[in-house]
């Protein structure tokens, strides 16, 4: 009578222990569980490790099986494993290879550096935020066009209120909550909640006046989190892309 491998059970086990402990960093993290640097420290680099130990053991088990006649059930568990434990090394290994990109510890981006949009409805919304809506100043303008190139104020030939129509539309078409909206200032305001860790990033978007028709700027800022890994950065870009549909 066939019997379960131990060793193929036990990397099943590490497998369900790896995708759980990564799922709940995050979600524990935005249910109120645990602290930020508990996910990041303790919950995702153990589930790396136990996904890679839950790998080991299959390789052991492959060895093992190939050099015995004797045979296992349970073969649905050896594909499990191997799927849970690749696509949590897989998830590990990505966000491991963003961070060696060099990505400034910048938490707010901005297409106007100069004179950057201001929040106000939203600023209520930020206020047991770590990080404040006040801009940084020289320091992070630097920092921002050092490492995020053509990233600029959108100018359009068309007037300003069709320019905010625009902008509006785009935001709408956005994953975001708009949280203020005013043609007569011709501002908006809204925010994007990340899924898994929950994390709230900030957005305001102003249109001006220009000789030739009107301008769009776009601000995104991160409520949480010294850098953002680009986050802000592509948000504005694929914003920005979403107007140029209109």
């Amino acid at each position: 009578m066939k019997s379960y491998s131990k060793i193929s059970v036990a990397s099943f086990i590490l497998a369900i222990i790896a995708s759980l402990m990564f799922l709940l960093s995050g979600y524990g993290y935005q249910w109120g569980w645990w602290e930020l640097g508990f996910a990041f420290q303790r919950l995702i680099p153990g589930a790396a490790l136990a996904a890679l130990l839950g790998l080991i053991l299959l390789i052991v088990y492959g060895i093992r099986k190939s050099k015995s006649s004797k045979a296992y059930k349970g073969s649905w568990m050896i594909y499990a494993s191997v799927i849970l434990c690749l696509a949590v090394l897989g998830n590990f290994g990505y966000w491991y290879l963003e961070i060696q990109k060099g990505y400034p510890p910048i938490h707010d981006i901005t297409t106007d550096t100069e004179n950057p949009p201001e929040f106000e409805a939203i600023v209520p919304l930020r206020a047991d935020a770590p990080n404040k809506t006040e801009y940084g100043g020289e320091e992070i303008a630097e920092a921002q066009k050092a490492f995020y190139d053509g990233l600029e104020t959108m100018r359009l030939e068309v007037a300003p209120a069709e320019a905010y129509d625009k902008a509006l539309i785009a935001a709408q078409q956005m994953p975001w909550e708009i949280v203020a909206q005013s043609k007569e200032d011709l501002r908006i305001e809204a925010f994007h909640k990340l899924p898994w860790f929950g994390f709230i990033d900030d957005v305001v978007i102003r249109v001006d006046t220009t000789d030739n028709g009107s301008k769009i700027d776009v601000r995104s800022v991160s409520r949480v989190g010294r850098g953002d890994l680009g986050v802000n950065a592509d948000r504005i870009k694929s914003y920005l892309a979403e107007i140029e549909k209109e």
